[in-house]
C-alpha cells in the first residue's frame, strides 16, 4: 500500500521503505522521467489535478462508521423484511371462526425447583401453532403462530369470565368476523429476499442506516476517502493568542482538516516542522511513534503549506528533490496562488501538494489542485464551476485572478481586501470568481467556484 515512505530499517515489513540520505555525498534517488506542467493555466491545472490520480478501491465499513460515506455500489436484502409473520397489534392471533379457545403457553419445566434457574423469559414455551377455534395472546411484532389467519385487537376481544373462551366484542366493527390477514404484517410486505435496497453512490443518511440494519446487514460497502497528512511550516507562526511584531497566527491549524474533510479526504495527522532542511526532510520519511505512525504509514495525500518557493528559506522543494519526488505540476498561472506545485513520492508513494504561506493563496490553491486531486481519489465526478453575471467590471490581469466574491440579485460582485495574505474578503464571500486573463465586462457571464461551507 502506498504511503509515505519510512527510514530504512533492513528488519522492517515495510518494504517500500525509502533510505533517509544521511550522507552529503550521497546522490538523491533518480527521478523518474516525467514531463512537469510548468505554470499551469487554471483549467489545465484543474483537470490535470484530477487525471493523474485514480480512485482508490472501496471498503466496508460498521453500519455506524458508514454514516455520511457513499455507497460504493448497490445492496441488496440478504433476507425479506419482515422475516416473519408479525402481529401489527396487542391481541390474539386467531385460527378459524369464533369461538375461539385460549390457548396458553406451556412452563418449560414442571419441577419449581428447576424453574428457579430458568430466565424469565424463558419460562413458557410460545405457541407456535394453532388448531381451527383457537387463539393465543400476542403482542405487536410478536410472531404469529402458524395457521392464524387474523389477529384480534384487545380493544375488540371479549373473553369468558374465566378467561378461556374469546368472541368479537359486541361493539367491533364487524362482530361477525374478522377479515383475513387483519393485522398481520406479512413476511417480506416491504422488501423480498433479493431486492435492491439501497443504490450506489448514495450519500448515506440515518435513514439509510436504519434500513441497512433491519435488512440484515452490519457492514456496506463504502467508497474511502484518501487519508491526508498535513504538515504546516512557518518558525513565526504562533497558535494562540494576540501575536506580538514579527509574529503571525496560525491561519491554517485551526481549519484546514476540516476543510479536507469537506473536499473529500479523511486528515490523519497534522503536525508542525520547523523551518529547516533537515526538519522537512525527516517529516517526509518518518512517522511519529504510537498508532498515528500506522495510519501515516498509509497516508495517498500530503499537504504542506509554506516553503514552496525557490530560495534558501524555503525547504519543501528541496526535501522532496532529495527524496526523489516527481513534480508533475509546478507552478500554476493564478493569482493568489502561483508557488503551488504538486508532487508524487517514489514507487507509487503519497501525492504531496505544496500551498504557499500565504493564507487566501493556499486556500485559493486548494481548490486548483487538491479539490480535484481527493475528489478523484474518492471516486467522486471532478469538481464543476457555474456561470454568473458579472455585477461590475472585473479588470484581467495577466493570469486567471481567483477572487472571493459575493452573490447581489443574479449576479456575482468581488469582495474587498482580497491580496494573497488576505482572509477578509473570503470569509465573507459565496464563491471563487474565476477572472480570466482579459477580464469580464459588466453584464458578461463569468464562471465561480462553489465554496463547500456556503
Amino acid at each position: 500500500m502506498s504511503g509515505l515512505p519510512l527510514p530504512h530499517d533492513t528488519n522492517s515489513p515495510y518494504t517500500h521503505a525509502l533510505p533517509v540520505i544521511e550522507d552529503d555525498d550521497a546522490p538523491a534517488p533518480a527521478p523518474v522521467e516525467v514531463e512537469t506542467l510548468q505554470d499551469a493555466e487554471w483549467h489545465r491545472a484543474r483537470q490535470f489535478s484530477y487525471d493523474v490520480a485514480t480512485a482508490l478501491p472501496s471498503h466496508w465499513l460498521p453500519l455506524q462508521e458508514a454514516l455520511g460515506g457513499v455507497l460504493a455500489e448497490d445492496v441488496t436484502a440478504p433476507i425479506p423484511v419482515p422475516h416473519y409473520a408479525s402481529s401489527a397489534m396487542d391481541g390474539y392471533a386467531v385460527a378459524g371462526p369464533q369461538p375461539w379457545t385460549v390457548v396458553f403457553p406451556e412452563p418449560v419445566e414442571t419441577d419449581p425447583r428447576k424453574m428457579l434457574t430458568i430466565p424469565p423469559k424463558d419460562l413458557y414455551r410460545p405457541v407456535l401453532n394453532l388448531e381451527p377455534g383457537q387463539a393465543t395472546r400476542i403482542v405487536t411484532g410478536g410472531l404469529v403462530p402458524a395457521g392464524a389467519r387474523a389477529v384480534l385487537r384487545d380493544e375488540f376481544a371479549h373473553l369468558s369470565e374465566e378467561g378461556t373462551v374469546l368472541t368479537i366484542a359486541a361493539h367491533a366493527p364487524s362482530a361477525e368476523d374478522i377479515p383475513y390477514g387483519q393485522n398481520i404484517r406479512r413476511t417480506g410486505e416491504e422488501v423480498a429476499a433479493g431486492d435492491v435496497i439501497l443504490h450506489g453512490q448514495c450519500l448515506l443518511n440515518p435513514a439509510h442506516i436504519a434500513f441497512a440494519a433491519i435488512s440484515g446487514h452490519d457492514m456496506l460497502p463504502v467508497r474511502r476517502r484518501p487519508r491526508v497528512t498535513i504538515l504546516l511550516t512557518g518558525s513565526e507562526v504562533v497558535e494562540d493568542g494576540i501575536p506580538e511584531p514579527g509574529q503571525v497566527r496560525d491561519a491554517f491549524g485551526p481549519q484546514l482538516p476540516t476543510f479536507v474533510e469537506m473536499l473529500g479526504g479523511s486528515v490523519d495527522q497534522l503536525r508542525r516542522v520547523e523551518d529547516t532542511a533537515k526538519a522537512m526532510l525527516s517529516a517526509l520519511t518518518e512517522a511519529p511513534s504510537g498508532m498515528a505512525s500506522v495510519l501515516d504509514a498509509r497516508t495517498e495525500v500530503v499537504i504542506t503549506t509554506g516553503g514552496t518557493g525557490h530560495s534558501d528559506a524555503d525547504h519543501v522543494r528541496s526535501a522532496l528533490e532529495e527524496l526523489g519526488a516527481v513534480f508533475l505540476l509546478d507552478g500554476l498561472a493564478q493569482r493568489p496562488g502561483h508557488p503551488t506545485f504538486l508532487a508524487r513520492l517514489p514507487e507509487d508513494g503519497p501525492f504531496v501538494v505544496g500551498l504557499p504561506g500565504n493564507p487566501l493563496a493556499a486556500m485559493t490553491s486548494m481548490f486548483t489542485v487538491a479539490q480535484p486531486l481527493l475528489a478523484r481519489l474518492h471516486g467522486d465526478p471532478a469538481p464543476t464551476t457555474r456561470t454568473l453575471p458579472a455585477a461590475e467590471e472585473l479588470p484581467g490581469q495577466k493570469v486567471t485572478a481567483l477572487v472571493p466574491g459575493y452573490l447581489q440579485d443574479g449576479t456575482v460582485a468581488p469582495r474587498d481586501r482580497v491580496g494573497a495574505n488576505m482572509l477578509r474578503g473570503l470569509a465573507h464571500a459565496d464563491v471563487i470568481i474565476v477572472v480570466p486573463p482579459g477580464g469580464v465586462a459588466a453584464g458578461q457571464d463569468v464562471e465561480v467556484v462553489p465554496l463547500p461551507w456556503r
